[in-house]
């Protein structure tokens, strides 16, 4: 189904889901790997917290390279598969054509015409023993130390099969530069009952954010005048918006920077 509006871009719905190993996914598993450990100095932390799968990674969001981070530091099985890029036309953006291309994405329309459908593709990936990674704060957050509000859709998922959460903190991606250090943290597992009532679900939502605040740093970082790759590096996946973002919060700290 396409969804109306798109002006034949490109479709959406689970038709785009990848829940097996294909091709597709050994090479995007081996090429993301090669170019983020090129590009940055990674650490993992806590990834021994893995249960058997399935299970769920609510992971915080900084920039476009955050599904790419934590793919890189992930082993190759179980599959893990990302919901959320909010987006009714795949062919914009440089990361929805490359998720597009190598699929394992379940797309979310933000009129949420589609929801049916994605809890469906959700629960194929959880049947399959699979691993779902989703960032539900929404939108980007720039500042290392903080949550931006978790969305309802953080546990909703979780809730519904039974299956464990997961918190993960990335630590360092909200401006990047040839060689950073980034470090990506892996929360001990917070146990879920199915359940469909919501006042549940809001204080599920309340114990994962717990679990991502445990894992971000107590002090906002310093950015060095010179960074190598600067600018376009942080915001090669980024969307306009956030790029504008970003880029203001960076003039902010400048502006405010003691001397």
């Amino acid at each position: 189904m396409t969804e109306p509006g798109a002006s034949g871009g490109r479709q959406i719905g689970p038709h785009l889901l990848g829940v097996t190993v294909t091709w597709r996914y050994r090479v995007q598993w081996v090429a993301v790997r090669i170019l983020v450990r090129t590009l940055f100095r990674l650490e993992v932390q806590g990834l021994e917290h893995w249960p058997a799968a399935p299970f769920q990674i609510t992971a915080n969001h900084h920039s476009g390279w955050d599904p790419f981070l934590i793919h890189a530091v992930s082993p190759f099985r179980p599959r893990v598969t990302w919901f959320g890029p909010k987006e009714v036309d795949f062919s914009r953006g440089t990361r929805n054509r490359v998720m597009g291309f190598f699929g394992g994405m379940i797309p979310f329309n933000p009129r949420k015409t589609n929801l049916p459908s994605a809890v469906r593709a959700v629960q194929r990936v959880f049947d399959a023993g699979g691993v779902l990674a989703i960032t539900p704060e929404g939108t980007l957050g720039f500042r290392e130390t903080e949550l931006m509000p978790l969305q309802e859709g953080a546990t909703l998922f979780a809730a519904l099969s039974g299956v464990p959460i997961v918190p993960c903190a990335v630590v360092g991606s909200s401006t990047l530069w040839l060689r950073k250090r980034i470090v990506i943290r892996f929360g001990e597992p917070i146990q879920v009952e199915r359940q469909a009532g919501r006042a549940g679900r809001e204080a599920l939502v309340e114990r994962v954010r717990g679990g991502m605040l445990a894992l971000l740093p107590d002090v906002e970082p310093n950015y060095p005048q010179r960074r190598p790759g600067g600018d376009y590096l942080s915001d090669v996946f980024n969307g306009r918006h956030e790029r504008a973002q970003r880029r203001a919060y960076m003039a902010e700290l400048e502006r405010s920077a003691p001397g």
